[in-house]
């Protein structure tokens, strides 16, 4: 008969016996960090757990320093991916010309992204998307057009477009998350807009 309060999470039939690497200590840290600056971790705590954290060897040892964090107890976030193992130095290029361009779901994003929207607009999503770095840069040229951009809740966004009989605005993001990217958003709107937002919640219906 199966322990009711085994933890399902851990052991080799999920993959806990295989090795962490340096990036899944790294990624430990930074959500033991964030629950420190949120006031679910003391001081003590933190430490005590990134100290483990960094002597960890197996996901096994990694699991429960954070079971109580992410668990359903917590706000739900979506967890945000980075690949660092071949980024490319070329950028991205989004081009929409009286049309438009898309890019959603589980997609991959470059460092540098170039997005070009004349009488077109472009539709950003991020939030499930994969990342070469944590630090990105989105140029922008945007002319009779719009851009709209989802970041995933924690992400830091710098705003510095210019924007002339156009808008560049960025709403009400959730605070900053140490885990999370952080996006620098350049170039020029000219008779067209940028929006930056986090991902919509939907309200339950009674």
């Amino acid at each position: 008969m199966t322990n009711p309060v085994e933890p399902s999470d851990v052991g080799p039939a999920v993959g806990g016996d295989l090795t962490a690497a340096d990036t899944d200590r790294d990624h430990v840290i930074s959500l033991l960090t964030a629950a420190h600056s949120e006031g679910r971790l003391t001081a003590v705590e933190r430490d005590q757990r990134v100290a483990a954290a960094r002597l960890a060897e197996t996901f096994d040892d990694l699991v429960p320093l954070t079971r109580d964090l992410v668990g359903p107890q917590s706000a739900a976030r979506p967890v945000v991916s980075y690949d660092q193992g071949n980024p490319t130095e070329a950028a991205d290029q989004i081009v929409a010309v009286f049309a438009g361009a898309t890019r959603k779901h589980t997609w991959r994003v470059r460092k540098h992204t170039s997005i070009l929207t004349v009488f077109g607009g472009a539709e950003l999503d991020l939030t499930q998307a994969t990342f070469e770095a944590r630090e990105l840069e989105f140029n922008v040229f945007c002319l009779f057009g719009g851009v709209e951009l989802t970041v995933p809740p924690g992400t830091e966004v710098d705003n510095q477009v210019m924007a002339v009989l156009g808008g560049s605005d960025v709403g009400k993001l959730a605070p900053p998350d140490p885990s999370a990217p952080r996006i620098t958003v350049k170039g020029f709107v000219g008779f067209g807009g940028i929006e930056i937002r986090n991902p919509k919640v939907r309200k339950r219906q009674g």
